[in-house]
């Protein structure tokens, strides 16, 4: 298990390293280079040390503004009474970037990084590109786990070139990145209160998306819904930015909260705001209770769809509260792989068909965590003509996150690179890392 007992001369910066060496551990190119950081102190002390790592290292120079002070006044206000933890990491990131704490100006709630600015005249072109499916979850029963652990697998897939650059076919500079190329990997522990917290995901270096787990085993992660209302591109942070954004919304939860239930509280007590992409939010805790937070595309009301006792709760990228069964799906063709609706059959029929499948005891014994890795592998994103398959150009599971909350650790698989085409398939081969772990 990747710990957090490297010393360092900084007692709040508990360590900054590699996860590996790209070009030892995984030579001949190696797409991610992802960075485990922990961080020990108060939150005002783990904000300006992330927020300096954010300057130093990852080219971040200036924080968002907001529209106005009226904006900047009223947000600050909000996470006060809403988030406090937060109100306290943002003087911290101001102080890292020599504004003073009373600053109203520039919004601190998030420290994005490598998304590329575009020249003029492609902003409004990001509409086009961010039509897209990603994203696939699955909880095993807990009532039939072995153990009675809580097993949880996720693929984040998304697109293995710069925002938005690459994205839009802009010529690169060469201190621009690839998505998630830079990720990490973040530990907080808090010495003035909230729970410890592991993030995992990059783009944001305070709370980094998309999963993350807390010391009490309350885990969230984010997938794409676009079926959803909201402005798809749009900045992560500042502007017109009020109440808390979707991205920030997870990682406010673990800190204060340590079961589903009070997290499905936290939710109703907020404002959700779409930023960037819009999207559902999956919550698990390590009693096995689970449930899909979702916005009404109608109503615009806060709905939860929760596991039901005995069986698996699956999620891809249409709203669950909305298309509840296989009797209300669209059809769809057996060649786009990542279609939503194929997915969310594909797993179904993979976990009602287990002899069938790649499971471990083939149905006739309790289920395991490689099982929830065996159903990720299926919906695994890597394809040859992406327009057959119902994805972006280059879009690739850069990311695998297997969760137990029994014994409150996280495994980590990240994208390597592509190898070739599978004969006979619209399938692409490719490179993942091994699992690394990391826990409490």
């Amino acid at each position: 298990m990747a710990s957090s007992s490297s010393a360092s001369p900084n007692p709040v910066l508990v360590k900054n390293e590699p996860v590996y060496d790209p070009e030892k551990d995984y030579a001949g190119g190696c797409y991610m280079k992802p960075r485990h950081i922990v961080v020990r102190g108060t939150h005002e002390e783990m904000g300006y040390e992330l927020a300096k790592i954010a300057r130093s290292e990852y080219g971040v120079a200036a924080l968002p503004k907001y529209t106005n002070a009226t904006y900047g006044t009223a947000h600050r206000a909000y996470m006060e009474r809403n988030f406090p933890y937060m109100a306290l990491y943002t003087k911290g990131v101001l102080s890292a970037f020599g504004l003073d704490e009373d600053d109203v100006e520039h919004d601190a709630t998030q420290v994005t990084y490598d998304f590329s600015s575009l020249p003029a005249g492609y902003e409004g072109k990001k509409d086009d590109v961010m039509d897209f499916n990603f994203c696939t979850f699955a909880l095993l029963p807990v009532e039939k786990t072995e153990g009675n652990r809580v097993l949880a697998a996720r693929n984040f897939d998304l697109f293995t070139m710069n925002l938005w650059k690459g994205l839009l076919g802009v010529p690169l500079d060469e201190n621009d990145h690839g998505f998630m190329e830079r990720s990490v990997v973040i530990e907080k522990h808090p010495t003035d209160g909230g729970y410890k917290t592991i993030l995992v995901g990059g783009m944001e270096m305070l709370c980094p998306w998309v999963d993350g787990m807390n010391e009490k085993g309350l885990y969230f992660t984010l997938l794409s819904d676009p079926y959803a209302i909201g402005k798809e591109g749009s900045p992560m942070s500042g502007g017109e930015m009020n109440g808390i954004a979707f991205q920030t919304l997870g990682p406010m939860i673990l800190e204060k909260c340590s079961t589903v239930a009070e997290a499905k509280r936290e939710i109703l007590l907020n404002r959700v705001l779409f930023r960037f992409l819009t999207g559902h939010m999956v919550l698990v805790d390590a009693s096995g209770d689970g449930t899909i937070f979702e916005i009404d595309v109608k109503t615009q009301q806060y709905v939860f769809t929760d596991r039901k006792a005995g069986n698996p709760m699956f999620c891809t990228n249409h709203p669950v509260s909305s298309y509840p069964d296989p009797k209300s799906f669209p059809e769809y063709k057996p060649d786009q792989e990542m279609n939503t609706f194929l997915r969310m059959d594909r797993l179904n029929d993979i976990y009602h068909n287990k002899k069938d499948t790649a499971f471990v005891n083939k149905g006739e014994g309790p289920l395991v965590h490689e099982d929830a890795m065996a159903m990720m592998d299926t919906c695994h994103c890597a394809f040859v003509d992406n327009d057959i398959a119902q994805c972006r150009d280059r879009e690739r599971t850069v990311i695998n996150t297997a969760a137990d909350l029994t014994k409150r650790e996280i495994c980590v698989q990240f994208y390597v690179r592509d190898v070739e085409p599978i004969p006979g398939s619209n399938r692409m081969k490719d490179v993942m890392t091994k699992r690394y772990t990391f826990g409490f």
